[in-house]
């Protein structure tokens, strides 16, 4: 019984009588006993045991092994259902023992039952133990046969399984109710008939044989045949039979095993069609068990890995896989008894040698008799890992050549805007000079020849960089109204020769500031006013944002959108034009130009952003360009007083821009009155001259904003010094204008599109003008309030020096201007002069903007003054590094006078108030 740990003792003659005595006195009960024990509780061993004088004798086993002799003493707990031997063999997963009870005090006995899998027994299982129990009790204390006998009908009368006694000649002496249920034939109808009277013809011959042993007292266990039963199904039937030849009978039990046979037939089948399709199956195929051990390879991967079968049976997982990736199969074989499949890739030594690599698909099994096993199906990815490490090694090379690429484009955009700067620049003051009519006409032409090249030129970086997925996005908190003035200021001087409407119309319930890509965004807008104002001939274009949602913690979704009087888009045509290089058909590439780039570099933009561009569009009336974003939002009031502004005249033609207008005013609480020509504005003033402030546009039909104020001052002449004050404003910046402005002594101009804020502090203003006189807001600033101020220009090109210092003493002509021509000298100079303000250049010899702004700020003691960055680059993150690098601003070149203007007009205004 080598399923029990321990040393055998070698039996003497006091052992051997007593193992003996034993066999002699319990043999034919207990032989039976743990038969049908193994048998009720489905365990695949089942022994009886008795400790007696310190020693184990087995008197009884289930696998009819001899009886033995064991040293170990048994221990088990108070339940009676703990293991008391250490099982030998590792397949037994299951080992419980039961004390018999016995009163005798001379032994000790013990029910063993073993398994491979691990049992519980329910309520129905634990009753059947303690009655095998019980039976066994009953055969210690020496019981008649007869009487036992009959203490087993309870467990016939119970068990499913069909239990009978026959006689030695086969005949059924005794049946169990399970017969009848299982075969159709009463146990009236069975009895005295012959073992084989209800065996199939097939197995009659070989059940006739199994008799015949069990005359001669030869035990049968696993004994299958095939019974029919009254209705004439077939049932599978298999037996332990035990023959008492001194009783002159033999116990049985038969259980049936129908179904187990006909799933293990089925699955035979499927395993003969599947072998036919594992070896001639194309992939490789193999078969190991969980310790990866080879039960079977195909022939596809027998010729995979260079072995032949002989060969690879014999070899494990850990032999085909190089050493330094073992683990890898430790953790593989780890995952298949966990989850029952695995999937991967594993680097295969072959026969010969050489590496292969392997991708792999496993799933655990069993096969016919219910062993565990895994199922592998292989492919040999060796060239398609090496055409991904040959891609992988281009697409390194590609990158490289790519960031050489990305240095040249932006080498390349500085010698192509510095030109461009000074072309641009030079001709914009040439066209402020006296000049025929023809001479004006060549230098527009070349004026917008330049723009359209600029134009061009961002259009192809941008997609360039966006095609390429360089762009980045950086959060930060910007005023939105500042943000939207900019960008009409980049867009102005095209609008200047078609005196086209420019409108902000920016919802009250918008906060002032807004998280966002500060620079991405108003490329946005620059691209669709852009766009706009190359379709739109007459009429206005208005960028409008309104708030479609107020979310939670002060979020909102916004949406922007540019509404213009144009052209419009076919409605069949509108999505071709959000693709790159497309319009809406050849002709208005013809007519109109562009690179047809514009909305699609909007778009991937706003993709970045997490939204995307939408049109709303009617062929010969307009577009509307529009998108939708979530925005952090933080409000903050102006603190201006405009409390002695009671009632304000606007004068306009456009009835858009007179809402924008009212709205901006009545949120102040101010009463409005507006008018759409200079004559109704003329009948207004006769009625009721009463106003504090009169706004008056300057482009009307009929009637002019010029005109009508000469013929307001006539009508209400300024004596008294109470006369209305009158805000001029025109879309147009022309010196004509100026002058005349200047003769009707109108102080206060503003560009359109108006800005909120602007507008608040030219009221504001207005009424403090007895204590202080109010800074002009125009393009110019006053001489007197810039005598003192020093700017330091450190720029290495001598056209865009000029241009940008020429720029300079037209807007401040007091200003001193110290020139340096690289970052070195301009460190020197800021040394020695100690300027309000420097414009520095970025790409500089000897020492670039980035490293003379940082040691100029090294050398600060109090007081930071502004550093400007002037740049044609176009690399992504370049504002950034020129803020992060201590710059306090950034423009771009080409420099156009009024960016410049309004930079001058950012960063010394406070200067020029103290002073």
């Amino acid at each position: 019984m080598d399923h029990f740990s321990g040393n055998n003792y070698s039996l003497d003659q006091h052992d051997s009588n007593k193992l003996k005595a034993f066999e002699k006195k319990y043999a034919d009960v207990f032989d039976f006993l743990v038969y049908a024990a193994a048998k009720l509780t489905d365990a695949e061993l089942c022994s009886i045991s008795i400790l007696s004088e310190g020693k184990v004798y087995v008197i009884a086993s289930s696998d009819g092994a001899p009886n033995q002799i064991y040293q170990q003493n048994p221990h088990f707990l108070p339940d009676n259902e703990t293991s008391v031997y250490e099982i030998g063999s590792p397949e037994f997963k299951f080992h419980r023992s039961y004390l018999i009870p016995y009163p005798n005090n001379n032994f000790i006995a013990h029910l063993n039952l073993l398994d491979r899998e691990n049992k519980n027994f329910d309520k129905a299982g634990k009753e059947t133990v303690t009655k095998i129990i019980n039976h066994a009790s009953n055969g210690f204390e020496g019981k008649e046969k007869e009487q036992l006998l009959r203490s087993y009908d309870v467990v016939f009368e119970t068990s499913s399984d069909l239990i009978c006694v026959l006689s030695v000649k086969g005949k059924f002496i005794k049946l169990n109710p399970a017969f009848s249920k299982l075969l159709g034939w009463s146990n009236e109808q069975s009895l005295n008939k012959s073992f084989t009277e209800f065996v199939h013809p097939e197995d009659k011959q070989t059940t006739v044989f199994a008799l015949e042993d069990l005359a001669y007292g030869k035990t049968l266990s696993n004994f299958n045949n095939r019974y029919v039963t009254k209705s004439g199904e077939v049932k599978w039937i298999q037996w332990t039979l035990v023959p008492q030849p001194e009783s002159g009978v033999v116990y049985t039990i038969g259980r049936d095993i129908t179904e187990f046979t006909t799933r293990k037939k089925l699955l035979r089948r499927s395993e003969e069609k599947y072998r036919g399709l594992f070896e001639k199956n194309q992939g490789i195929l193999s078969i190991h068990d969980l310790d990866g051990n080879f039960l079977d390879v195909n022939d596809a991967g027998l010729k995979a890995s260079g072995f032949s079968r002989e060969e690879l049976l014999t070899l494990n997982l850990y032999d085909l896989i190089i050493p330094d990736k073992h683990e890898n199969v430790k953790m593989y074989l780890q995952e298949i008894r966990i989850s029952n499949h695995a999937a991967g890739e594993m680097t295969i030594l072959k026969k010969n040698g050489k590496k292969a690599v392997w991708h792999f698909m496993s799933v655990r099994d069993e096969d016919a008799d219910g062993n565990l096993q895994v199922m592998a199906n292989a492919v040999d990815i060796t060239e398609r890992k090496k055409m991904e490490n040959e891609i992988l090694e281009a697409k390194e090379l590609a990158e490289k050549a790519y960031a050489l690429k990305s240095e040249f484009v932006a080498n390349m955009s500085h010698e192509i805007r510095t030109p461009l700067n000074g072309i641009i620049g030079f001709t914009e003051l040439l066209m402020e000079t006296s000049l025929d009519e023809t001479q004006r006409q060549y230098l527009d032409i070349i004026s917008q020849s330049g723009v359209s090249l600029y134009s061009i030129i961002n259009d192809i970086l941008d997609f360039s960089k966006l095609e390429k997925q360089k762009l980045e996005v950086n959060l930060d908190k910007v005023e939105l109204e500042e943000l939207v003035s900019e960008a009409f200021n980049i867009v102005s001087y095209n609008n200047s020769k078609k005196q086209l409407e420019m409108l902000i119309d920016i919802d009250d319930a918008i906060p002032t500031y807004i998280w966002t890509d500060a620079m991405r965004l108003k490329q946005v807008f620059v691209n669709l006013l852009s766009n706009s104002l190359k379709f739109t001939e007459r009429g206005e274009i208005v960028l409008y944002a309104r708030v479609l949602d107020d979310l939670e913690e002060r979020k909102k979704i916004i949406r922007f959108g540019v509404r213009d009087t144009g052209i419009g888009i076919n409605k069949e045509k509108q999505a071709e034009i959000f693709e790159a290089f497309s319009q809406e058909d050849g002709s208005i590439s013809k007519r109109y130009g562009g690179t047809g780039l514009g909305l699609t570099i909007s778009n991937q933009i706003l993709a970045l952003l997490n939204s995307i561009l939408q049109v709303d569009s009617e062929q010969g009336r307009g577009s509307d360009f529009y998108f939708d974003m979530q925005f952090d939002t933080q409000e903050e009031e102006f603190d201006l007083s405009l409390s002695g502004i009671k009632k304000v005249l606007i004068v306009d033609d456009n009835e858009n821009n007179r809402k924008i207008l009212k709205r901006m005013l009545e949120r102040k609480n101010i009463e409005v009155t507006e008018c759409d020509s200079g004559l109704k504005a003329l009948l207004l003033i006769m009625d009721s001259p009463e106003y504090d402030v009169i706004i008056m546009d300057y482009h009307m039909p009929v009637m002019d904003g010029l005109e009508t104020i000469r013929k307001m001052r006539t009508m209400i002449p300024d004596t008294s010094g109470s006369a209305p004050y009158i805000v001029l404003y025109s879309s147009s910046d022309d010196t004509n204008l100026q002058s005349a402005c200047d003769e009707l002594e109108i102080e206060n101009r503003m560009i359109k599109p108006i800005r909120m804020r602007q507008m608040y502090q030219i009221l504001s203003a207005l009424k403090n003008s007895e204590k202080k006189k109010m800074e002009k807001v125009e393009n110019k600033v006053t001489e007197a309030d810039t005598q003192e101020i020093k700017i330091l220009i450190a720029e290495d090109n001598a056209v865009n020096l000029l241009l940008t210092k020429t720029y300079l003493k037209d807007l401040l002509p007091q200003a001193l201007i110290i020139e340096a021509k690289d970052g070195a000298e301009a460190v020197e100079q800021y040394k020695k002069e100690s300027p309000g303000l420097i414009l520095m250049d970025i790409q500089m010899p000897q020492l670039n903007g980035i490293e003379a702004t940082k040691q100029i700020r090294s050398l600060e003691k109090n007081i930071e003054i502004p550093i400007v960055a002037l740049t044609a680059g176009s690399l992504p993150g370049e504002k950034e590094k020129c803020l992060q690098g201590g710059m306090s601003d950034f423009l771009t070149k080409p420099l156009l006078k009024q960016t410049l203007s309004d930079m001058m007009r950012k960063w010394l205004g406070n200067e020029i108030d103290k002073k």
